[in-house]
C-alpha cells in the first residue's frame, strides 16, 4: 500500500530532488538507517494445513513490552541493536556514536527518515567523519533500501516463535547473521540505486 500523500505537489517535488541528487551517488557509498519492532510472540500472519482442517498458531498474547530496532545497512555490511520501550533521540544518539559512526568513513552518504529522534546532534556525528545525511522524501520507505532487510529479519524472528525475552533476543541474534552482502546489494539495486561498475 503507497500512502496517497505521496502524490502531493510537494512530495512528488521533494521525491524528485532526493532521486536526482541520489543519481550522483554511488551505491557503494550509501548507508541507510532505519527502525523497527517486533514483538514478543510473533507469528505469522499465514500458515498451511491439510484440506478440510484448520490452520491453528498458539501464541502468548501481549507478552512484555514491543523491542524496538535500530539498525543500519550498507552494501556489505550493517548493524542492528534492540531496545525495549520507546527510542527516544539520546537513544538514537547512542546508537549513532557506538554502531554506525565507527563503520562510516568520509564520503559516505547516510539515508534516513524525517522520525523527530533524528536530532541535529546524531546529524553532528555523522558529519564529524566526514560523512553527511542526506534525508529521505516523506512518505517514501520505497526509496530506503534496509525496509527489505527488516521483512527478512522479522520473518526469520517469526520462524523461532520466540515467546520470552531472552528467545526473542537469541532469534534476532540469529536473524540479523544471516542477511548477507549479496541481500544487502541487492536490496539497494532494487529501490534504484546505481553501483560501479566492476
Amino acid at each position: 500500500m503507497i500512502a496517497s500523500q505521496r502524490f502531493r505537489p510537494d512530495v512528488v517535488a521533494k521525491r524528485e530532488a532526493f532521486l536526482a541528487e541520489v543519481a550522483a551517488i554511488p551505491a557503494e557509498r550509501l548507508v541507510f538507517v532505519d527502525e523497527s519492532g517486533i514483538q514478543i510472540g510473533a507469528r505469522s500472519a499465514y500458515g498451511f494445513a491439510p484440506i478440510g482442517t484448520r490452520c491453528v498458531e498458539v501464541a502468548p498474547f501481549r507478552v512484555g513490552k514491543r523491542v524496538n530496532l535500530i539498525g543500519w545497512m550498507a552494501a556489505t555490511c550493517g548493524s542492528v541493536r534492540a531496545h525495549e520501550g520507546s527510542v527516544k533521540a539520546p537513544h538514537f544518539e547512542a546508537f549513532v556514536a557506538e554502531s554506525l559512526v565507527p563503520c562510516l568513513e568520509e564520503g559516505d552518504v547516510v539515508i534516513w527518515d524525517n522520525a523527530r529522534i533524528h536530532s541535529p546532534a546524531a546529524i553532528a556525528l555523522v558529519e564529524a567523519v566526514g560523512a553527511r545525511v542526506l534525508p529521505q522524501p516523506p512518505y517514501s520507505p520505497d526509496l530506503n533500501a534496509i525496509e527489505p532487510m527488516w521483512s527478512k529479519v522479522k520473518a526469520i524472528v517469526k520462524q523461532k516463535l520466540a515467546d520470552a525475552r531472552d528467545a526473542l533476543l537469541d532469534a534476532l541474534d540469529e536473524a540479523v547473521s544471516a542477511v548477507t552482502p549479496s541481500d544487502a546489494s541487492g536490496w539497494i539495486a532494487h529501490c534504484g540505486y546505481a553501483f560501479l561498475p566492476d
